[in-house]
C-alpha cells in the first residue's frame, strides 16, 4: 500500500489535469505521417541510482499511442543488483509540447521473494528519424513501498509502427 509520501504527487497529477487542455490548444499542428504512428516498441539502457549504488538497468517498453497528446503501455525492466529484482508497470504518457514528454505509471517491483508496490513519474524528449525509428533521453522516480525511492536514468531506443 503506498505511503503518505506519494501524496506529493497530487499536485503533479492536478497540474496535469488542469494545463493539459491548455498545452494542446496551444501546440503547433502535426503532419499526417506523424499520426500513422500508433505503436511504439523500446529497448530501455540506463542506471538505477539505489542509496549510493549505481545499477545497470534493461528493460523492454510498448505504447499505444491514443492521440497525438497522450499515450499508454506497459514496460518491464531488471535492473542487475545482488538480489535480481524486476519491476512492472502501466504507464499513460503526456505530449504537453512537441516532443516532450511526461509519464506516469503503476505497477509491481519484484526483489527476490517479495513483491512491493511502485508509483513511477517521468520526464523526456524524443528524437525521431525517417522510417519511425527514435530515441528518447529520459529521467524517472520510483516510489516504492517499504523501500527507499529510487531514480532512474537513461535512453529507449525505439521502432514506431
Amino acid at each position: 500500500m503506498l505511503n503518505i509520501n506519494h501524496l506529493k504527487l497530487t499536485p503533479l497529477l492536478l497540474w496535469l489535469f488542469f494545463m493539459t487542455p491548455v498545452a494542446v490548444a496551444s501546440e503547433e499542428t502535426h503532419g499526417e505521417e506523424e499520426d500513422a504512428y500508433k505503436h511504439l516498441l523500446g529497448l530501455f539502457v540506463g542506471v538505477t541510482r539505489e542509496e549510493s549504488e549505481s545499477l545497470e538497468t534493461l528493460g523492454i517498453e510498448y505504447a499505444y499511442r491514443i492521440n497525438r497528446h497522450w499515450s499508454i503501455g506497459a514496460l518491464a525492466e531488471r535492473a542487475d543488483r545482488e538480489k535480481a529484482s524486476t519491476l512492472v508497470l502501466a504507464t499513460v504518457t503526456l505530449f504537453p509540447y512537441k516532443r516532450w514528454f511526461i509519464g506516469g505509471g503503476v505497477g509491481r517491483k519484484d526483489p527476490g521473494d517479495e513483491r512491493e508496490n511502485t508509483v513511477r513519474v517521468s520526464i523526456g524528449y524524443e528524437f525521431e528519424f525517417d522510417g519511425g525509428w527514435g530515441f528518447a533521453p529520459q529521467a524517472a522516480k520510483d516510489f516504492i513501498e517499504n523501500e527507499e525511492d529510487e531514480e532512474v536514468y537513461g535512453i529507449t531506443f525505439y521502432k514506431l509502427f
